[in-house]
């Protein structure tokens, strides 16, 4: 009885592309009313001669940074192998599976080993200091983005180049989302939505900029979040329960289900 209770809470999941379309699989086969709201859509940039152009001779690159599972997903268009000389870094352990799965196991990858809340900019900075700071580093990113590490790198006397391998196209919700939302908050049950990056709280509330009530049922609910970054920007937004956990699968349906249930019996307390 417990858990059907739990289950009226919508659960709103930002990631993009095929693990968003995953977990929410997961959430449906527990009976868990699922929305589908990828914080931003990655494309390859329109001119894409630029990138190829880069990638092309990367002789003068001793350190290629990849920012994020997208920024692996981009850069395999145009590199099927990287040269013996290339040593690849990213910002968390997730990415580096990534990449590993895209040039295998045995491409050299700098990143902060355990989960997501040890894992940013901040730790890899601390890792490549440890290593000894690469003279010439390449960043894969969107059209903005790592800023800080960017700075820091060039603060401690590395050559530092950016590259737009992708770019992202902030959440608009369709009409059927619209209503989709107006239904929920309508039937005013307070959801689960799961945050992987601080940005993505920024394009939730690009999205909801129209919709006042839409935003105020969204931060009745509870942010599930996997970094203390994330945490923090969901808290500034307003969002008054905030809980980390890991970015595993069974990890945020088990957190999920852990927050419907505090929420339930918070409602339970004062009804």
């Amino acid at each position: 009885m417990k858990e059907a209770l739990a289950l009226k809470h919508p659960v709103i999941l930002t990631r993009t592309g095929a693990v968003n379309q995953r977990l929410g699989m997961k959430f449906e086969k527990l009976g868990a009313k699922t929305m589908l709201w990828p914080a931003f859509s990655i494309q390859l940039p329109e001119d894409e001669s630029i990138a190829a152009r880069r990638f092309s001779d990367l002789s003068d690159v001793e350190l290629v940074l990849l920012v994020s599972p997208a920024s692996v997903a981009a850069v395999a268009h145009w590199v099927d192998r990287w040269p013996a000389h290339i040593t690849l870094a990213t910002v968390g352990e997730g990415t580096a599976r990534v990449a590993r799965a895209a040039w295998g196991p045995d491409v050299p990858i700098i990143y902060p080993q355990g989960d997501a809340a040890h894992s940013g900019s901040e730790v890899l900075m601390e890792e490549l200091r440890k290593r000894g700071i690469p003279s010439r580093v390449l960043i894969c990113r969107g059209q903005t983005g790592r800023e800080w590490l960017s700075e820091e790198l060039i603060s401690a006397g590395a050559d530092v180049q950016k590259l737009a391998c992708y770019e992202r196209t902030p959440l608009e919700l369709s009409p059927e989302q619209r209503e989709e939302l107006s239904r929920a908050v309508a039937e005013g049950v307070p959801p689960v939505v799961y945050i992987t990056t601080s940005e993505a709280v920024g394009m939730l509330m690009h999205a909801l900029h129209d919709e006042p009530q839409g935003w105020s049922w969204l931060l009745s609910g509870t942010a599930l979040v996997i970094h203390p970054r994330s945490e923090q920007r969901a808290i500034e937004a307003g969002f008054r329960q905030v809980a980390m956990c890991s970015p595993k699968d069974e990890d945020v349906v088990r957190a999920a289900m852990d927050a419907m249930r505090t929420m339930d019996a918070a409602g339970a307390a004062l009804g």
